[in-house]
């Protein structure tokens, strides 16, 4: 604790703030009641005043022309006073032999405190060539120690620790920032020449450094773990210096190359397994629009291998992830929360549209009686559509190798490393959906939903920007969209309903009381009185004189 918290003072009071701090407190700490407290005062008055008086006496040295006159020499002999102008010299190229010389004046003298103050604060102002005077202070005065003086201005000790911190690490840094090894460790090895690492605080200290650089650079080295290891006592099992939880990082990232040969491996074989598939989608060698593909395979046990692996990589191997599309471990994310069965939805829309007007129109169907079929059969083929596809891509799944080597056999040349389709995932659902509308619609309405999932197809296939960051959209955004083009798509069906309606007499219309109708005098077999009918066919044409 320094004299100033003591006091309760900054180190900018003046001596007359002292003395009345001092007053202050003596009326609440008394000699009788608290003696040590008394005692810890009195030292922090006597030493706040010599510090005062010291600043003073340094500032009129470091005048133009000092005057001795101002000093208070009463009682110093000449050689007390030499010595005193001795200590507060300025220590600028001071060297080693001339700093120990002035210690042992300022000893014989009683002044060692000035001149370790002064060397303190010489060396927080000099940071870039006091290392050799820190290291000198470190084993004379015990810096950054338990055992250095209790007098010493806290901040200031703090500061200068910063200080010599940033000494010992920048290099460190530097040398891993441009990937040169050779100068790291040659960096690492004048850590011995730094006396006050050896404390155990700064020891411990220096291996959480050195865990924590180790781990956030891009750049590794097995030659520079290995002796960082062996300088820091690093290993396995007890008394193991390194924290434990980044030890087990540090040893990840170490065995990296094995990792990543397994994985690559993994990527070349069939994709039997979860592990497989992952591997496949991250490493694989195929082109962009191929992990497209396989992305639209994945199932939640294949995302959550995904998700352990990127992680993997992300945090062991920053060389490999930042050649990956848009630079990142991470570039499927929005793959994995995209709804993959819709364009199965807007192809039975479309098929149902125009399936029924080129089928129920030649037939004389009236568009209103259209426009319910469409509504109708759209509900129940995408009901259909939905539980066929669930039902057919969970046996795909199942059977992945099976279905690859299918897709293979079927696509000729350079397709066959990467299918446009799989037989059982697309190409047995969509035949089913094709041969149910075809019966229902005729062959049209099938062309129409099998051009629509192509024409999709091809569409998320293409190699758009690859290396483009893939940023998982607004949810919000998808609600909002969907439901307008919902409610669009309502609007248009209500539109062609109403315009369908015009020129048609609907139920309960036209039923005055008149004796007679035009339709009442003809066969029900009369073309012109097909139902329903119409207001020509109710109402005939009076003839009038």
């Amino acid at each position: 604790m320094s004299c100033w918290t003591v006091l309760g003072l900054t180190a900018d009071a003046d001596t007359r703030s002292i003395k009345r701090q001092y007053a202050a407190l003596l009326k609440q700490t008394r000699p009788d009641e608290d003696p040590e407290g008394f005692q810890r005062l009195r030292d922090a008055y006597e030493q706040a005043l010599s510090y005062k008086e010291w600043i003073q006496s340094r500032e009129e040295q470091e005048a133009p022309e000092p005057d001795d006159r101002q000093w208070d020499l009463t009682g110093l002999t000449v050689v007390e006073v030499d010595a005193l102008h001795q200590v507060m010299r300025s220590l600028d190229g001071i060297s080693l032999e001339e700093l120990r010389q002035r210690h042992a004046l300022a000893v014989e003298q009683g002044c060692a405190h000035i001149l370790e103050e002064t060397l303190l604060q010489h060396c927080i102002e000099q940071p870039q060539s006091s290392g050799p005077l820190v290291d000198w202070a470190v084993q004379q005065y015990h810096w950054f120690s338990a055992w250095q003086r209790l007098e010493l201005d806290e901040e200031s000790i703090d500061l200068l620790l910063a200080q010599q911190r940033e000494r010992v690490t920048q290099p460190l840094c530097d040398a891993l920032e441009q990937q040169d090894s050779e100068a790291f460790l040659q960096a690492y090895q004048g850590r011995v020449n730094v006396l006050w690492l050896e404390g155990e605080v700064h020891r411990q200290w220096f291996n959480r450094f050195l865990s924590q650089l180790l781990l956030d650079s891009r750049h590794w080295s097995a030659d520079i773990f290995e002796q960082v290891c062996a300088g820091q006592g690093w290993h396995s099992g007890p008394s193991n210096r390194c924290p434990e939880s980044e030890w087990k990082r540090l040893v990840a990232r170490h065995e990296t190359p094995i990792f990543l040969a397994r994985q690559r491996q993994l990527a070349r074989e069939p994709l039997a397994t979860p592990q497989h598939r992952a591997a496949r989608l991250l490493l694989g060698n195929g082109p962009f629009s191929q992990r497209r593909a396989l992305a639209r395979r994945l199932h939640e046990e294949d995302w959550a291998q995904c998700r352990q692996l990127s992680s993997a990589l992300y945090a062991n191997a920053p060389e490999v992830w930042a050649d990956m599309p848009g630079g990142t471990a991470f570039f499927w994310r929005d793959w994995e929360t995209r709804f993959n069965d819709w364009p199965t939805y807007v192809g039975v829309v479309l098929a149902c549209l125009i399936g029924a007007f080129t089928h129920f129109i030649p037939q004389g169907l009236r568009l209103s009686g259209l426009i319910n079929i469409v509504m109708i059969t759209t509900v129940v083929f995408a009901v259909i559509g939905a539980g066929l596809n669930w039902l057919v891509h969970n046996f795909a799944h199942r059977w992945w190798v099976l279905d690859d080597r299918l897709s293979a056999r079927l696509c000729l040349g350079f397709a066959a490393e990467s299918p446009p389709f799989g037989v059982l995932r697309d190409l047995v659902p969509c035949a089913l959906m094709v041969a149910g509308l075809s019966w229902f619609f005729g062959p049209i309405a099938g062309a129409v939903y099998a051009t629509t999932l192509a024409t999709f197809g091809l569409i998320r296939r293409r190699q758009v920007k690859p290396h483009v960051s893939w940023e998982q959209t607004s949810p919000l955004l998808k609600v909002c969209l969907t439901a307008l083009a919902a409610m669009v798509f309502i609007v248009v069906l209500g539109v062609i309903n109403v315009i369908g309606s015009q020129g048609t007499v609907k139920r309960n219309q036209g039923l005055q009381p008149w004796t007679e109708r035009l339709c009442s005098r003809m066969p029900a077999t009369t073309a012109e009185c097909s139902a329903p009918a119409t207001v020509e066919q109710w109402y005939g044409k009076e003839v009038r004189p």
